[in-house]
């Protein structure tokens, strides 16, 4: 997975899975992949690359299309029975839509006129400024829940650094910092207000970290840093990343207070290798990367026996 970490994979209650397939050296299309087969999504071949980002439970697709002639310049596309909308910017030359909610609802960040990126949603095609904390110039949303929560960052100053943002009902509440920290992302949002995302403290360290009830708690490491949480269920089910050592990351599945290493959750004999766990579903479903034979692969963990 080349992507950068807020550009991962999505997963919804099906276990259908939105990402992308390498279709040459030169070209990435979006696909959706249902366990068995890919069926792209993206134009393959004229376009640029496009990406798949966030999938609904009837195969809805968000994501984004690259421009050839400056890779910089991306489109945000809404995708469903076959038809790929390009939507609108906030005036500017670029956006990307990373998640979708209930009714449609599809949230990522776009550029503005006077070219800032802010947070924006589209509703049914149409685009929103979802704006930015006071003083900032800054934004980005990652994920949206079926309640129209939004999870993501914003900036307090112009260039500063961000602070975990929830938008609720248009309003933009910051979730804050760890003590001594100086910056916060909120990744994901569950249907419980819950949010997750990464934190650094008064070494510098960025945490994994749990908002909720007005709280932040560091939800531990394997050791090393920097870790982050990705995403989060109704039943506090979290799953990210945390080094073992320097480069050496880790899938984890924290739960009932434990930081847990997905690979010794697994069968020892499986020949993966768990680097990351982008999501989990409502039912404990998880969609993680890692090594199999000779590359990097998608794939997905359904729970068994309590551990």
């Amino acid at each position: 997975m080349a992507r950068e970490i807020d550009e991962r994979p999505g997963l919804n209650s099906n276990e259908n899975v939105a990402s992308w397939k390498v279709i040459s050296q030169t070209h990435t299309t979006a696909a959706i992949f249902d366990g068995q087969n890919a069926k792209l999504i993206g134009n393959t071949s004229g376009s640029g690359n496009s990406f798949a980002f966030g999938i609904g439970p009837e195969g809805e697709v968000v994501g984004i299309v690259e421009s050839r002639a400056d890779l910089r310049h991306t489109q945000a596309f809404f995708y469903r029975n076959g038809s790929l909308e390009v939507l609108p910017t906030l005036g500017g030359r670029f956006a990307a839509a990373r998640s979708i909610g209930k009714d449609d609802l599809a949230v990522g960040n776009a550029e503005t006129r006077d070219q800032h990126v802010h947070a924006a949603e589209w509703n049914r095609g149409e685009v929103q400024d979802l704006g930015t904390l006071p003083g900032g110039d800054f934004s980005r949303a990652f994920e949206v829940n079926n309640s129209g929560d939004i999870a993501g960052e914003a900036n307090t100053s112009p260039n500063g650094k961000t602070h975990a943002v929830l938008w609720q009902d248009g309003r933009a509440h910051d979730l804050g910092l760890l003590p001594g920290g100086s910056f916060s992302s909120a990744q994901a949002v569950n249907g419980k207000h819950e949010v997750v995302g990464f934190a650094d403290d008064d070494d510098g360290g960025s945490k994994a970290v749990l908002f909720s009830n007005g709280k932040i708690i560091d939800l531990g490491s394997f050791g090393d840093e920097p870790s982050s949480a990705l995403s989060i269920n109704d039943a506090d089910q979290i799953v990210g990343s945390s080094p073992i050592a320097e480069g050496k990351m880790r899938a984890f599945l924290w739960e009932n207070g434990h930081l847990q290493n997905l690979n010794d959750l697994i069968p020892k004999d499986s020949g993966w290798l768990l680097m990351a766990a982008y999501r989990i579903d409502p039912k404990g479903v998880i969609l993680a990367a890692g090594f199999h034979g000779e590359g990097t692969h998608l794939c997905l963990l359904f729970p068994t026996a309590k551990h």
